[in-house]
């Protein structure tokens, strides 16, 4: 028989045990059955995610985006296809190559091994970057065929995407990446970014929720909806975007010049360093991701080191301005050559000779002998001393880590050092970025600017996390210095070696260089009279640097002058 005092206690227990059950009850049907509910549908619905990557953005100066870019693809769902009761697997591999056939498009990477992505569950991108009649083409011979869908897609890259070699490109973690994550408490993605700003960047990219793209189907795998669906993105967005000083318009003018070209161009503002275009060629697509040693593919080389040859005169002359050193008054008269103290002969392109000049003429000439001579007057010490305030025995690139060399490397107190030093060929190695620094403070009054990539960190609602400030640009030679060879880059082009680079549209001022064994050199600004573009352009199998190099400026400063309406109106 029970007392009541052990009655009393299992009626309470009971009671508390009923009240657990309904609050456990209450708890999953009130608190978290929006969630159940969400899951159970997941668990009928087939998805793949919005973005490629879930990455912040990388945009350009104005807001413009390089990254993420909605496209219309091509989506399929290999386990949807395989509910076709009347065509099989070989049909579909048949019809899919027969559709990109006859649209004229080219499968995406995600699509290599056709037939074993047909066999497998995942979803994949099929093709990229479809026009509205290709979807509805598409939508029409799809009919009754199952899993193959027109969606809105946001790949990581275009294709053709510009500034590849700087943004660089994200793939697959190797072990060894892994580990070096893991002991720096990092969380280890499956991707990452593999160079450039991808790389730098890549921790402050990482943690961008994305939409679902989702095909609902019934408990048999069978589809349940004609349409897709988008299923919002959940979870914190962590991720950055980086905004850099590059302006899209600015950028594809570049790199549309630079097509079928073997080299670089930079396109810099001389007010400030900002760096508006910076292009390296040929290019390569950062959708497959493929290790950087394959070729020089993904050499930036508008960041690599090269003889600037007789760009590097320009050091002399602003050496010679500023110090008020000539050899004008002696009557200088370029014969053809010139011969060294230990007897070796140095000649000049032009056979005959170019007879009396000054150093304008010199310039505009392109001539060996009279640099050589002007090196001689000058000496070692001062051009090594000029190298140096115009930025030319380092490589600075504010929001970007880039490999920074002092290649200046002769000897001031030997004649033949300096002769070779003088006409840029032995003694001096220089990158594009490099020269279009040098002519911009050339075209700024003598100030030398920093040039900067990264503008700020932001938020995806726009919020600056960290700014990148510009620097501010150092005097290092005269301003009078600077006018001067100003005007005689100006007569270099339109009577000299530059004339190839002449242009009606838009006044344009540089020097030419060719290199011995290296490649060919166009550098310069414009507009020539007031000044806002400094461009250098390294083409590395050219013959001719005002023709091969100079119509890579040209074009540039020519589309650029149409695009902010300063173009000669007389010459359109």
């Amino acid at each position: 028989m029970f007392s009541c005092e052990r009655l009393r206690r299992l009626s309470g227990l009971l009671l508390l045990v009923f009240l657990l059950l309904f609050a456990r009850l209450w708890w999953l049907n009130c608190w978290r059955g929006a969630d159940f509910v969400a899951l159970a549908q997941n668990q009928r619905l087939l998805t793949v995610s919005e973005r490629e990557f879930q990455r912040g953005d990388f945009l350009d100066r104005n807001g413009r985006s390089f990254t993420n870019r909605a496209e219309r693809c091509l989506l399929v769902f290999p386990s949807l296809a395989r509910q076709d009761k009347q065509h099989d697997a070989a049909y579909y591999q048949t019809f899919l190559d027969a559709l990109l056939d006859s649209l004229n498009l080219s499968p995406a990477p995600a699509a290599a091994n056709l037939p074993a992505k047909l066999a497998a569950d995942e979803p994949f991108l099929l093709a990229r970057n479809l026009s509205e009649t290709q979807e509805q083409q598409i939508n029409e011979r799809t009919r009754g065929l199952f899993g193959i869908f027109v969606c809105v897609y946001q790949p990581r890259y275009a294709e053709g995407s510009p500034a590849a070699h700087l943004l660089g490109y994200v793939g697959p973690s190797s072990e060894a990446e892994q580990e070096r994550l893991a002991s720096a408490g990092l969380a280890n993605p499956e991707y990452i970014g593999k160079c450039g700003l991808e790389q730098q960047y890549d921790t402050l990219l990482r943690g961008r929720p994305a939409a679902q793209i989702a095909a609902a189907v019934d408990e048999q795998g069978r589809l349940a909806a004609s349409n897709l669906r988008e299923i919002p993105p959940g979870g914190q967005d962590t991720a950055l975007n980086v905004r850099l000083t590059l302006d899209a318009a600015y950028q594809q003018i570049c790199e549309e010049a630079m097509r079928s070209k073997n080299g670089a161009a930079v396109l810099l503002d001389v007010a400030n360093g900002d760096v508006l275009a910076m292009v390296s060629a040929p290019g390569f697509d950062q959708s497959v991701g493929q290790p950087a040693a394959a070729g020089d593919a993904y050499l930036n080389k508008a960041l690599c080191y090269y003889p600037p040859a007789s760009v590097f005169k320009l050091v002399l002359a602003l050496a010679a301005l500023d110090n008020g050193i000539s050899i004008d008054n002696e009557n200088f008269a370029c014969t053809g050559g010139i011969t060294l103290p230990n007897g070796h002969t140095v000649n000049c392109w032009q056979e005959k000779g170019h007879g009396a000049e000054d150093m304008q003429a010199a310039l505009a000439n392109s001539c060996n002998p009279y640099f050589i001579t002007l090196g001689q007057r000058l000496g070692g010490d001062l051009i090594a001393e000029y190298a140096w305030r115009l930025g030319m025995t380092e490589q600075v690139l504010r929001g970007l880590d880039v490999k920074s060399q002092n290649m200046l490397d002769f000897s001031p107190a030997v004649p033949a050092d300096v002769a070779n030093v003088s006409i840029g060929e032995k003694g001096i190695r220089a990158t594009p970025l490099m020269l279009a620094r040098l002519l911009a403070a050339v075209a700024n009054g003598g100030k030398l600017v920093e040039p900067r990539l990264v503008i700020s960190l932001e938020t995806a609602a726009g919020r600056t996390v960290q700014s990148i400030a510009s620097a501010a640009p150092r005097q290092v030679v005269k301003p009078e210095s600077a006018r001067k060879l100003r005007q005689m880059l100006t007569a270099a082009v339109t009577d000299g070696t530059g004339k190839p680079v002449n242009s009606g549209l838009i006044k344009i001022a540089g020097k030419t260089g060719t290199s011995q064994n290296f490649g060919v050199w166009f550098a310069g600004f414009f507009p020539a009279d007031e000044p806002r573009w400094a461009m250098s352009v390294y083409i590395a199998d050219g013959e001719s640097g005002g023709g091969d190099a100079g119509s890579v400026c040209r074009e540039a400063a020519e589309k650029i002058a149409l695009l902010e309406g300063i173009a000669n109106q007389s010459s359109v």
